[in-house]
């Protein structure tokens, strides 16, 4: 398996020589001071992502983008304890008359959202459990295969298919997926009076991130401007066949949720920007009352955020989830100077607030899981992103 994966990224870099690509690496290195589980540490980590794009051709696009990340110090997604290269995306997208398609490892934006998305269904942008210091708030990918055929300016219907994972149970043919995995589905996109309608079904066979449902999922997304952008997305999940005969009595009920966002960006004194943004997440049949649970499913997050630059040089930003139903919040304010071009300095302060059975928690005590956290409650991650 991993031979194949070698010999496969080295015949994708030399195609890309011969071809005389454009070639980018973004190199994000930072020092993190942070409380663990019994004491503070001090920890140096990072990310580089190697970007290999396609000469510009106006009927085919294809990309490479490769992943290197050492240690996962974010403390709110599983820790990786040892260094792993990830191909995030492989792709080619081409443009026939009257259709697009797009074959590969890739992502699809389906629905709105930064952090909050109910649209999208084929990733689920559904956990508030994330990290805020990342460039890319939701970035997971899937090979896929779809279609896309335009009905007009501002109005197309796409088609997709995204094969099941590979089967690391099975010993004998690892890369064998059961039919039943499979994701496919569709959706229609048009404009009505300067609202965007879209809506869609996907039968989704596998779960692809945390807190996502498999089953018939359809939805619906609006977008829209009063001022500032507007969007709003609704989704839920229906026991397929297979699942009511393995017994399950999920009702879509539980899964139902619905995602609402505001989006202002305002100009001030010509070369100054300062944007806002608002989104929210519910769950209109979960949990309303504060448990003594941990990884309870609340019925309401929130999502503000906030951000202040200075021409193309200095960024501020205060972003933060809130969980209004147990009181608790993870925060994070940032900091990035971009001295020369490609490359900027930055600095991150983390903090969570609540009790330790919270979604947030400042002290997990003896909450603490060892497989899945790595910071407790308040870290401080100062670095350099260079892109070059």
């Amino acid at each position: 398996m991993k031979k194949a994966l070698f010999l496969f990224i080295h015949f994708l870099l030399a195609v890309s020589l011969w071809s005389e690509p454009e070639q980018t690496l973004s190199l994000e290195l930072t020092d993190a001071l942070y409380r663990g589980e019994e004491d503070w540490y001090f920890a140096g980590t990072g990310q580089a992502s190697l970007n290999i794009q396609s000469p510009r051709d106006p009927h085919v696009q294809g990309a490479l983008v490769l992943d290197f990340i050492p240690v996962d110090l974010s403390g709110v997604e599983p820790a990786v304890p040892v260094s792993h290269m990830n191909v995030k995306k492989a792709y080619v997208k081409a443009r026939f008359p009257g259709l697009r398609m797009t074959l590969g490892k890739t992502r699809l934006a389906w629905g709105d959202g930064v952090v909050f998305n109910s649209g999208d269904i084929l990733f689920g942008s559904l956990n508030p459990i994330l990290d805020l210091t990342r460039q890319e708030l939701r970035s997971d990918t899937a090979w896929l295969t779809a279609l896309n055929i335009p009905l007009g300016p501002f109005a197309f219907v796409e088609g997709v298919v995204l094969p099941p994972g590979y089967d690391l149970s099975n010993p004998s043919n690892p890369g064998a997926g059961d039919m039943s995995r499979t994701s496919a589905g569709g959706r229609l996109y048009f404009t009505v009076l300067n609202t965007k309608v879209e809506f869609g079904y996907l039968y989704k066979g596998e779960e692809k991130v945390a807190i996502d449902v498999i089953g018939h999922r359809p939805y619906l997304s609006l977008q829209g401007n009063i001022g500032p952008d507007w969007y709003l997305s609704s989704s839920a999940a229906f026991l397929s066949e297979q699942q009511k005969k393995d017994g399950s009595e999920a009702e879509w009920e539980d899964s139902w949720n619905i995602s609402f966002g505001l989006f202002h960006l305002q100009e001030v004194n010509r070369n100054n920007t300062l944007t806002f943004r608002l989104e929210s997440l519910w769950f209109p049949y979960q949990e309303w009352e504060e448990k003594d649970v941990r990884n309870t499913i609340y019925g309401v997050f929130l999502y503000p955020e906030i951000t202040w630059q200075r021409g193309d040089a200095v960024t501020f930003s205060l972003q933060s989830v809130l969980s209004p139903l147990d009181v608790s919040a993870m925060i994070t304010a940032g900091a990035g100077w971009n001295i020369y071009q490609g490359l900027t300095l930055q600095a991150y302060l983390s903090g969570f607030t609540g009790e330790k059975s919270d979604t947030f928690a400042w002290d997990r005590g003896d909450q603490w899981l060892s497989g899945q956290d790595a910071v407790n409650g308040i870290s401080l991650m100062t670095g350099v992103r260079y892109t070059f």
